[in-house]
């Protein structure tokens, strides 16, 4: 769980700076109300399925998250880069202010579905702006091959070069 782990996760397989991670436990004991909502919602549900499922459905994930990885692997054997929208449907506006708590985290989560499977693969992945829909930004992410971020780089750059965002 990253938060367990000051923000650096429990077992992955990475270099841990250890004084970075030392510095980021001191904040999260000194000012836990800092942290987004959407972050503390995260933490409360991770550790309530720790306690309740004993890492069960932890451990599922992560298989599933081999799996999918396989699958965009095998995509990427044919093709440089994957495009796709940045979320999934067209960009909401954001609510009024003071929202109640459900509507704030149902905006917050809505616009995910895209974009989380890639913290599960470790696919390189960036989203640009591909221009406007109605006067509403319109997302466009980049996929690539694991460790060829030069390439969805080289994309998103060459994009930008030519694309025409004038509302």
């Amino acid at each position: 769980m990253m938060l367990g782990g000051a923000g650096f996760g429990t077992s992955a397989k990475m270099y841990y700076d250890t004084t970075l991670q030392e510095a980021f436990a001191r904040g999260l004991k000194a000012h836990p109300n800092d942290l987004p909502i959407t972050l503390k919602q995260t933490f409360m549900l991770g550790r309530y399925l720790q306690s309740e499922y004993n890492g069960t459905f932890y451990s599922k994930s992560q298989n599933l998250g081999r799996e999918l990885c396989k699958a965009y692997d095998k995509i990427l054997e044919d093709y440089d880069v994957l495009l796709m929208p940045t979320i999934p449907k067209k960009a909401p506006i954001f609510p009024p202010a003071n929202p109640s708590l459900e509507e704030y985290l149902e905006k917050a989560w809505e616009s995910t579905p895209n974009t989380c499977p890639f913290n599960v693969t470790g696919h390189p992945a960036l989203s640009i702006n591909a221009g406007f829909s109605d006067g509403l930004p319109v997302g466009m992410m980049i996929v690539g091959r694991k460790f060829d971020e030069a390439t969805v780089l080289n994309v998103a750059y060459a994009y930008e070069n030519i694309r025409d965002v004038k509302e």
